[in-house]
């Protein structure tokens, strides 16, 4: 268990207005579709305006809304891969985490956040939870920190990561 919040609070605290991502790759079709469905179904509502996937055979762009899973044309071919955002995001505790941004691939997803004070000890756990709630099942996943400037090489979040896996 992390004994100690205070580095984690301090990466994802002060609000330098970039977009950190969470990779977790390497997931097969199924975890890619299954992790959508966790976040999905963790959200209060989509918060991104006009938010759609580009439709590979019909060449155009189709809305996406709160009850679809458009991950599962992503990895099937059907559709490219896209971004979106959920606002109102609980943690299966129940802990209230700030927006989340999505990016679904055929053989990943990323969690891009935007970073600030709203980022406490119990945003954190919460979002570990959900990361935890995605990757139960995964056998082979791998996860990377990407794009904060506070952890440059992802390590201080990895290293909690791996405490909070461990407990």
């Amino acid at each position: 268990m992390i004994e100690d919040w205070s580095e984690l609070i301090e990466i994802f605290g002060e609000n330098d207005g970039s977009l950190p991502d969470i990779e977790i790759a390497n997931l097969t079709a199924e975890e890619v579709i299954l992790g959508y469905e966790i976040l999905r179904n963790h959200a209060g509502y989509i918060s991104s305006e006009n938010t759609y996937y580009w439709s590979v055979s019909k060449l155009c762009e189709v809305p996406i809304s709160l009850e679809d899973n458009p991950s599962e044309l992503v990895v099937s071919g059907e559709a490219e891969p896209f971004h979106l955002c959920f606002r109102n995001v609980k943690s299966p505790s129940g802990k209230e985490l700030p927006e989340l941004g999505l990016f679904v691939f055929s053989n990943s997803l990323a969690l891009d956040y935007r970073m600030g004070p709203e980022w406490n000890q119990d945003a954190i756990e919460g979002f570990f939870e959900l990361i935890s709630a995605i990757t139960k099942k995964s056998q082979n996943f791998e996860i990377e920190h990407k794009t904060n400037i506070n952890d440059h090489d992802g390590s201080i979040f990895k290293s909690h990561w791996a405490a909070y896996q461990n407990a």
